[in-house]
């Protein structure tokens, strides 16, 4: 799947979230909000990026709750990447894709609090529980674990803000920031930021 190809699935299923799932059985009902696309995103990212690595070996689990305990004694906590890859066991990458940056248009809080987060997971032990059969699985944390926050769309704030973020994003250890379309979602696949692929493809192909 390329990046163009990529983007096309998402023009393609943006257009079907305006419709009716089930039609409209020749009734009068028709549909105001469109159907939301996080799910989709998520599930078509996870795929986009386990066919660029092409490994059979390695597990990817999408929007799964995974739980910590840092100290003995304490009550479990809980964090959930949008994707996140195990190799071996080991949680070797954690990624967040959002839409668009529209519910956090300033989001230097927002990455300053995600740092702190990657900085405590790095090297602990978590475990992850399966929906179905209900048996715990066991991983470790990579102690070189990035948050890496993906924005499909990033044309709906003003590039001030958005390079404010990139700022940000550059100063913390633990945070990796891309933008994979510079427009909104409506405008053409010419806007399509090559850059922020190929820094995704470094950071799941080139491993020490």
């Amino acid at each position: 799947m390329t990046e163009i190809q990529f983007f096309q699935k998402i023009h393609k299923k943006y257009k079907e979230s305006n419709l009716l799932i089930e039609g409209d059985g020749g009734f009068k009902i028709k549909r105001g909000m469109a159907h939301v696309m996080s799910g989709y995103l998520e599930d078509l990212f996870a795929l986009f990026i386990a066919k660029k690595i092409n490994n059979p070996e390695l597990e990817f689990f999408v929007d799964k709750v995974t739980s910590i305990r840092f100290e003995i004694n304490e009550k479990a906590k809980s964090f959930k990447p949008d994707l996140m890859i195990i190799e071996n066991n080991v949680m070797t990458h954690y990624f967040d894709l959002k839409t668009n940056l529209g519910w956090n248009r300033n989001a230097e809080n927002y990455l300053i609090n995600k740092n702190e987060l990657i900085k405590k997971l790095k090297g602990r032990n978590a475990w992850i529980r399966d929906k179905q059969d209900k048996t715990i699985k066991d991983i470790k944390i990579a102690e070189d674990l990035k948050y890496h926050m993906v924005i499909v769309f990033g044309g709906n704030i003003n590039p001030a803000m958005m390079s404010n973020n990139f700022k940000v994003s550059r100063e913390l250890e633990n945070v990796q920031l891309d933008v994979l379309h510079n427009q909104r979602k409506d405008e053409s696949i010419g806007s399509i930021n090559l850059e922020a692929f190929n820094n995704i493809y470094n950071s799941i192909l080139i491993q020490d």
